[in-house]
């Protein structure tokens, strides 16, 4: 997740720029609110972040966009908090109906609330979308380094990639209560397409057994390699989201067995 964290991070800074320069304004600190700067700088983001998704998409085959249903999602997400801040800003205009502007004005109110679902639903379709998958590719290479390592011979040669849990803030009880997403990739090493299936058996630290999993069939040409995908690996989600499988406990070493077949 640190790939994702750092992403995330550097999109907020326009945000936080904005905000900074807003509050200076309302204090005295700065005469006028300079929001030029900041949009500068999160067009910047966008347009620079659009060229890199423009690279992946041709030098790695993975979709610009998200899939529709997590474009759904997402538009879920943003409109349910848009329907909760239109309930707060009509209950909080009738209480406070004649109340000044300096106290409550509707109209900032709105406003506010308008861009707030907006920049949620940024985050969701578009920048943590490219922060997963520059982590995707970042594991995808890793994985062919190792592949290439480790196959001496091997017709298929599996790699462990990593065993970690999806949040940004790891000290949460939302992240302790969540499992950890495994991911494994497999490499044909044989130079005709076959169809393989692998056994993986998951270990701790303690060398004990966590779990036993049986992958999909998984067409694979020469030389490929993919990400290992069994039953508890998700189809709606993009490439760049799944995971092999979970684990309550972190997965610390594992065992393989594979078997393949010539592709009919």
């Amino acid at each position: 997740m640190g790939i994702v964290t750092l992403v995330i991070l550097i999109f907020l800074l326009p945000y936080v720029w904005f905000l900074w320069t807003g509050i200076s304004n309302k204090t005295g600190m700065m005469e006028r609110y300079r929001w030029k700067k900041p949009l500068a700088a999160l067009l910047l983001l966008v347009i620079l972040s659009a060229a890199l998704n423009y690279f992946y998409s041709n030098a790695y085959q993975l979709a610009f966009f998200q899939n529709g249903f997590e474009l759904m999602v997402g538009l879920i997400v943003a409109g349910a908090f848009l329907v909760i801040l239109s309930i707060i800003n009509i209950i909080v205009g009738i209480v406070y109906k004649n109340a000044p502007k300096s106290f409550h004005n509707p109209k900032v109110a709105w406003t506010v609330s308008m861009f707030l679902c907006a920049t949620i639903l940024f985050f969701i379709v578009w920048v943590y979308p490219l922060a997963e998958k520059a982590s995707y590719i970042t594991q995808l290479e890793s994985a062919i380094a190792a592949a290439n390592e480790q196959q001496d011979g091997e017709e298929i040669t599996v790699v462990f990639m990593s065993s970690e849990k999806q949040c940004v803030r790891r000290r949460t009880e939302n992240c302790n209560s969540s499992d950890y997403q495994n991911t494994f990739f497999v490499k044909n090493n044989l130079d005709d397409t076959k169809q393989v299936q692998v056994q993986i058996r998951a270990l701790d630290y303690e060398q004990n057994e966590l779990k036993s999993v049986e992958s999909k069939i998984m067409t694979l040409q020469a030389g490929e390699l993919k990400l290992v995908e069994t039953e508890e690996t998700s189809d709606q989600e993009s490439i760049w989201s799944r995971s092999s499988f979970e684990t309550e406990v972190r997965t610390a070493s594992y065992q393989s067995i594979y078997r393949y077949r010539d592709a009919n």
